[in-house]
Parts: C-alpha cells; sequence; structure tokens
C-alpha cells in the first residue's frame, strides 16, 4: 500500500511545529521521507514526554492513516480536533477514514465540519448525507465481481488493454538477479506486466511488458492511443528539494513490431510538481492526466489538454464539479466519452471510490457513484472496459482472495448484470398561465421506492439538467412557494437508454 500511496502522492499538508527538540527533528526526519513506522515510534516518544501535543497528537495520527490502520489513526485524529484552531484537512481525513470503517453518521459531522471551514460544497446531489448514502447503497446487484489467479501476495493494479492483452503494474520480485527496492518500503518499484487474456477471468502467465520500457524506478499506470501504437506512461523523474517523489508522463512508441526504448515528455511539467496517470480518448484528441500543480482545488486534480493541429494545448483543470479539496486521480474515459476517475474528496462508500461523469455540450456533468460492487468501504481505484463496454477489470485493497489477510491491491473482473447507462434529461419548467420560465423551482427526484436520487432548481431561463440510470423508474416533483405541486414520472421505456430526454413542464399558479 505505501508504494502505491506515493505513486498517486496522496500527500499530507505539513504542519510546522514552532520549536522542536532533537528528537521530533528526527521523528519529522523519518516523516518526511516517507518512514512512518520509524516516525511513529519517535513520535509516541514525544508525545509520552508532553512534547508539543497538538502538533505530536496530529502527527500521530497521519502515521496511522499512511500506514493503513484507520482505527488507530481515528483514534488519534479524534484526540486532535479536542485541540483549538485544528487545520480543516484534519476533519477531512478523520471523516473519510470513518467511512472506511462504515461508521457513516459520524463520517458526515467531520465531513460537513470540513466544508463548513473550507467554504465548499460537498457533492451530495443536493441531498442531506444520509439520504446520498441511501441513493448509492439502493443501486446494488448491477454488477458482478470476479476474482483473477493473476494477483500475488504483492500489489497488482492500474489495468489497461492493449492487443489482447492484460497490462499492468506490480511490485512482485521480477526474475532479474539484480533486485531494485524502494528503500521506504523495502518492497520491489513497480514495473509494467502483461499477460495474454484468454477469457474475461483466465490468462496466459504475466510476465515483463517490455523490457525496453522498464526503468529503475516505478513505471506505470500506462494508457494506450486508440490504435496501439503510442504508449503514455507515468514515471518517477526525481525528487524536490523535501525529498518528494516526482512523476512525469512519458510517450513511448510502437514500430516495427516492437516498443522504442527512446521516449518523449508531455510538455506540461513544472518543476516541483508531478504530472501522471495519462487517459488518451479513442479519437486520441484529447489526454486526462493528474497533477498537484499550482491553481488546483486541493490534493491531485484532474487536468485535459486537447491535441490541435499535433500540438497539445496548455492543461486545462477541469474545475469545482469534478476536482475536491480531496484527490481525483486515475482517469479513464471509454468509447461513449464517459469519463471515471477515481476520488477520496466525492462522498462515497469510503476510501478511494471509483465515479463517471458523462458528457454534456459544456463539459461533464457532476460526477456519479456506480454504487456497491464496484466501490467498497476500501480504496477502488483504476477501471478499464472491453471492447463490449459491459465488461472489464479495476483493482481495490478490500480484503479477498489473496488479499484476506494484507492490504495490498488486487485486480478484479467485473461484468454488468444490467448495464451501466444513463439519460440526460433535458428539462424546461414554464409558467402555465403566462408562458413564462420558472426559474428556482425546486426540483426533486427519486426513485419508485421513494429514495431520493438529486435534489435542485431550474435555472433563470427555467431550464434543468440531469443524468439518470436508464433502466430506473423515477418521480420528479416540483414545488415553489405560491404555485402548485407538480409530479411527473418517467419510465425506461421514456428513456430507452443513453437518449437525450425533453421533459417539459408546465406550473400553474395558486
Amino acid at each position: 500500500m505505501l508504494q502505491r500511496i506515493l505513486i498517486i502522492l496522496l500527500l499530507t499538508t505539513p504542519v510546522f511545529a514552532a520549536s522542536q527538540s532533537r528528537d521530533l527533528q528526527r521523528a519529522d526526519s523519518f516523516y518526511n521521507r516517507f518512514k512512518y513506522p520509524k516516525a511513529l515510534s519517535s513520535y509516541l516518544k514525544a508525545e509520552k514526554k508532553g512534547e508539543s501535543v497538538y502538533y505530536v497528537t496530529r502527527r500521530i495520527g497521519d502515521c496511522y492513516r499512511h500506514m493503513k490502520m484507520p482505527e488507530k489513526a481515528v483514534e488519534w485524529y479524534q484526540k486532535t480536533v479536542t485541540f483549538p484552531d485544528v487545520e480543516p484537512d484534519t476533519y477531512f481525513h478523520l471523516g473519510q477514514l470513518l467511512r472506511t470503517l462504515g461508521r457513516y453518521e459520524e463520517s458526515d459531522g467531520y465531513l460537513t465540519r470540513f466544508y463548513t471551514l473550507t467554504r465548499t460544497q460537498a457533492a451530495f446531489r443536493g441531498l442531506s448525507p444520509e439520504d446520498h448514502l441511501q441513493s448509492i447503497l439502493s443501486d446494488s446487484g448491477r454488477v458482478e465481481i470476479l476474482r483473477l489467479d493473476i494477483n500475488t501476495r504483492h500489489s497488482e493494479f492500474a489495468p489497461a488493454i492493449w492487443n489482447n492483452k492484460l497490462v499492468f503494474m506490480s511490485n512482485r520480485p521480477g526474475s532479474s538477479p539484480v533486485r531494485t527496492r524502494d528503500a521506504r518500503s523495502r518492497e520491489s518499484f513497480f514495473d509494467l506486466y502483461a499477460a495474454q487474456i484468454k477469457s474475461l477471468t483466465t490468462f496466459g502467465r504475466p510476465e515483463l511488458f517490455d523490457s525496453r520500457l522498464k526503468t529503475s524506478l516505478n513505471d506505470g499506470p500506462v494508457s494506450f492511443s486508440a490504435d496501439g501504437q503510442q504508449a503514455y506512461i507515468t514515471r518517477n523523474t526525481g525528487r524536490t528539494v523535501d525529498g518528494v517523489s516526482e512523476l512525469d508522463i512519458v510517450v513511448a512508441r510502437f514500430r516495427d513490431g516492437q516498443w522504442q526504448k527512446n521516449t518523449t515528455t508531455l510538455p506540461f511539467k513544472i518543476r516541483g510538481f508531478s504530472i501522471a496517470h495519462p487517459a488518451t480518448t479513442h479519437n486520441n484528441e484529447r489526454i486526462y492526466f493528474a497533477s498537484d500543480m499550482p491553481g488546483g482545488y486541493g490534493g491531485m486534480d484532474l487536468y485535459y489538454s486537447e491535441r490541435r493541429d499535433g500540438f497539445l494545448s496548455q492543461p486545462v483543470n477541469m474545475g469545482p464539479l469534478i476536482n475536491t479539496p480531496g484527490n481525483e486521480i486515475f482517469p479513464y474515459v471509454d468509447e461513449k466519452g464517459r469519463l471515471f476517475f477515481a476520488s477520496d474528496g466525492h462522498p462515497g462508500l469510503g476510501g478511494l471510490d471509483i465515479f463517471v461523469a458523462l458528457p454534456t455540450p459544456d463539459g461533464y456533468a457532476e460526477p456519479i457513484n456506480p454504487g456497491p460492487g464496484i466501490n467498497s468501504s476500501h480504496d477502488d481505484f483504476t477501471i478499464a472496459f472491453n471492447e463490449d463496454g459491459l465488461s472489464g477489470y479495476f483493482a481495490s485493497n478490500r480484503p479477498s482472495g489473496s488479499n484476506q489477510n494484507n492490504q495490498n491491491d488486487n485486480l478484479y473482473a467485473f461484468r454488468m448484470i444490467r448495464p451501466l447507462e444513463f439519460t440526460m434529461i433535458d428539462g424546461f419548467v414554464r409558467n402555465q398561465t403566462t408562458g413564462a420560465p420558472e426559474a428556482e423551482v425546486t426540483i426533486s427526484v427519486s426513485k419508485s421506492d421513494g429514495t431520493l436520487v438529486s435534489t435542485f432548481e431550474s435555472d433563470e431561463k427555467g431550464r434543468f439538467l440531469v443524468h439518470l440510470l436508464s433502466d430506473v423508474e423515477y418521480k420528479f416533483t416540483f414545488r415553489k412557494r405560491m404555485m402548485e405541486p407538480y409530479e411527473k414520472s418517467i419510465t425506461p421505456t421514456d428513456m430507452k437508454g443513453y437518449a437525450s430526454y425533453n421533459l417539459q413542464v408546465s406550473m400553474s399558479p395558486r
């Protein structure tokens, strides 16, 4: 887990103590070099001495969080928030850890506190935290999850499909007599492996993807162009002055039946910051990636660049509808243009959840959580679909199979029992008497069983837009002061999957 956290740069905002002893300086040195067990031991000693109590208490919680010990991290973060002037991100970490433990009601309180302090809006689709959680849970049973036999006791994640092979990252020990290891975790560095796909769940023996693309540090994730002739690879390229790993994206080309050793870099890198996790569209006109470059919304943000006359444009931040004060990472775009990504900032089931954002004429709609199965209370991330659009692969550190007794990442296959299809409801509300657009109408959407899905308002032109699952019946309720309430049901037959359904509503004045 430690190496994967370093790769995706889930870094903690530094906290500085006013005056530190030599022992505490040593603890901070361990912490800043990602040696969390040694740092924890030193912080615990400092805590017993009563030194820098708030700072040390917070750092102990940070260590346990990085070591993937959520129960202990929660214990120390709960001590931390009893102090005055607590950093807002402490509430964020505490809320997210509680979701990992399934303690959603407690989590909601701390996350609400975080959003209040930072004056940011949680993406609950206009619902209360409780209703939002129930909305996510109500879509269970849509997907079948299948275990794979190519997993090991080490970590495997970041699936991609190339030339009928499953390409993925793993830190399993290689066959080379000279083994390079990460000094922070004593595990091997991550390499790209490939296994021939025989069926959804059976594979040939995994082998190193290509020795010409292997470096002495971490390689991956990788994304391939639609024609399979280019590979976009995340790599460790250096360190900042503070010793933090920097990541960059390189492009390798497939020529004459083999991958070329010489690579080029994308023109986005800013010294001291990282770009990572490339994802190309099927027409190769856009590349999406994650970065912690200045000007973002916190943690890692998602960006894209467009190809114009053979050149890539300057990166565009995808904005606050997609990005949050947390981390948005590992983007993937399917053939329909749907953007999948992992986030620990959007409210979900715990840890990293996989979200999907649907394309609109103006960009992307508010992200949707696909629900249980793909997501769990653990970290769920890195998804790739097969050509059928109904099956594919993702990674998770949920306890299962070879991962039962550790917290390494495993690859899973999935098969859609019911397709993950959406319809864009393009609506308009007018005043029945005057015919004028009716703004600020409160619109609630619920399933036929009464589960609330979303609440929002019509805009100044009476318009509203919402994406809904195409195989579910919904009831729309329209309310506004001094107007008669109005209800309208939409069935799967109305939506017909991936259609744009135009909903015209006339409301009568009282």
